[in-house]
């Protein structure tokens, strides 16, 4: 049926069947929804009710019908045997049965056409990489169908898709492991979407989308590991979820201003200006793990930092740059430093406080370099608690 054209009583026959009997039922007796063909997507399912009773319904799919603009080849091993399909309204499908060819950055066969939207992609279309498919088209809109569990990788599937409102379906994308850039520089978009469970890279995901509100849901993440910048710059930005498998968190939140909680993973071990400039920020749970050995900058200018945050250390943890210019408004941080147990036989050699050290002189030579740092105006007390167990 054609786009935006009313559905007419005569496009369909509906009987109505008693026992062995079917009869052909007067359009009167019947309503459709919904009133209109959709203007964009593949397919749209038409619901016919009785007027009379309500609760008795039948659904149909009906397939959208669309002018045709070029048809590209796109099969690994055979060219011919999938085909992408754009149409003259923008949307693009993905038709065929048989593994799909990857793209290097702006080789998409359609880059210089308008897609507007990716409406379908065929269940027997193995598409495994969707890298580059969409990168810097100011045009894109939307996704309308699921990203399908065939695809393992999104590398800037989107990236600088300006125009683009909403992000896909991925809760099906089961094989999927790499969102690098995914949707980097989408300035448009206003939310994120949830993650399946496989994620392990997502740097720069969302990198400087600034009207990004809410972020990822990573409640399935078990994997997800490099979460690098991935919401760098993102101004709105209220609420970000960091599943504890997150190692890689450099500059995650950088610049993020309107965040008021974030969560520590047990995991982490870069932190870099992970929380940099987040000037609305309060909250922290979790706590700063023994394994994080990069944490410069991690807290930087956060200057309603409040609560109290313990850190696990080892000889190796350098927190002097973490706080600078951080809860200096506010009713103020208890920072407690606590010796990782677990890392008590490492010597002080190797470590940052001279030779033959113990826990509490670590500690206390850490506390005495942080507060050195501190601004005059910070709120921040610092108690340590060695826990250290005998060699």
């Amino acid at each position: 049926m054609l786009p935006e054209v009313g559905f007419q009583k005569k496009n369909f026959r509906v009987y109505g069947i008693s026992g062995k009997q079917k009869q052909l039922l007067d359009a009167d007796t019947y309503s459709v929804s919904p009133a209109k063909v959709p203007a964009h997507g593949h397919s749209v399912t038409v619901e016919v009710s009785s007027k009379a009773y309500p609760d008795i319904k039948a659904e149909i799919t009906v397939l959208i019908d669309r002018d045709e603009s070029v048809r590209y080849k796109i099969g690994r091993e055979n060219p011919d045997d999938v085909e992408a399909i754009l149409y003259s309204n923008g949307d693009l499908e993905i038709s065929g049965k048989g593994s799909v060819r990857n793209f290097k950055s702006d080789s998409a066969p359609w880059k210089k056409d308008s897609v507007k939207r990716l409406t379908w992609i065929d269940p027997e279309a193995e598409v495994e990489s969707m890298d580059y498919w969409f990168t810097g088209n100011d045009e894109y809109l939307e996704t309308l169908c699921r990203i399908p569990d065939t695809v393992r990788s999104m590398v800037e599937t989107f990236k600088n898709a300006t125009a683009m409102t909403s992000m896909p379906d991925m809760s099906g994308a089961v094989r999927l492991e790499d969102i690098t850039s995914c949707a980097e520089g989408c300035i448009a978009l206003e939310k994120a979407m949830e993650l399946p469970g496989n994620i392990k890279q997502a740097k720069k995901a969302f990198y400087g989308d600034t009207a990004l509100i809410d972020g990822a849901d990573t409640t399935a993440c078990m994997q997800l590991e490099n979460m690098d910048s991935m919401y760098y710059g993102c101004m709105a930005l209220a609420s970000v979820q960091i599943p504890d498998s997150a190692k890689e968190l450099s500059n995650i939140c950088n610049g993020c201003v309107n965040l008021k909680e974030v969560h520590i993973p047990s995991s982490a071990q870069k932190m870099n200006s992970s929380f940099f400039g987040c000037t609305a920020l309060e909250s922290i749970t979790g706590e700063i793990p023994s394994s994080c050995t990069d944490s410069g900058n991690l807290f930087s200018g956060c200057k309603f930092l409040s609560g109290t945050l313990t850190v696990s250390c080892t000889s190796k943890t350098t927190l002097s740059s973490s706080f600078s210019d951080a809860a200096t408004a506010g009713t103020g941080l208890t920072i407690i430093l606590r010796y990782d147990a677990e890392k008590s036989q490492e010597t002080a050699n190797t470590g940052f406080y001279g030779g033959t050290k113990s826990a509490d002189e670590i500690l206390n030579a850490l506390k005495a370099s942080m507060e050195a740092a501190f601004s005059s105006g910070s709120h921040i007390t610092i108690t340590t608690n060695a826990d250290k167990t005998e060699g």
